[in-house]
């Protein structure tokens, strides 16, 4: 039969008590969760001292780094580009007013929605996808080809 001893701690659990911050305990977890280390964030998250400690350790996970945030507005950008770069680079080819040139921005999406990278790089991949498309799509329709005579 096991015996339980309440209040009675080694010295050691003690310090590392004491030493143990909401912050720390916070940056542990986003740290780990974003070094993809899933079992040792749950652990963390299971580790919390309190609900509310949890809760903050995942909501910190959810946020996402502004880092994440600029990676996905820099793909969304340079994909519209690209887009409209590489549609104008083709002669502008059309097929009955859709570009085909958009079909890689949909290659790219699909790939983000498949591939097993976390969220901001998933997201990063179907931004930058769909805004080559709509690149491609809207050079098409602003600069149309002239008929052949």
């Amino acid at each position: 039969m096991k015996r339980h001893t309440v209040g009675v701690m080694s010295s050691g659990q003690m310090m590392g008590n004491a030493a143990r911050s909401l912050g720390t305990a916070m940056t542990e977890a986003v740290t780990t969760y974003y070094s993809g280390q899933d079992m040792q964030t749950a652990q963390t998250i299971r580790n919390a001292e309190s609900d509310s400690e949890a809760t903050d350790i995942v909501r910190a996970m959810r946020q996402g780094r502004a880092i994440d945030t600029l990676m996905v507005a820099a793909s969304a950008a340079s994909g519209a580009v690209a887009g409209a770069l590489l549609q104008r680079t083709l002669g502008n080819p059309s097929m009955y007013g859709v570009s085909p040139v958009g079909g890689l921005g949909l290659l790219t999406m699909l790939a983000g929605l498949a591939a097993p990278l976390g969220l901001p790089g998933r997201a990063a991949l179907v931004a930058g996808g769909a805004t080559y498309l709509a690149g491609a799509q809207l050079y098409s329709h602003l600069f149309p080809k002239e008929p052949a005579p």
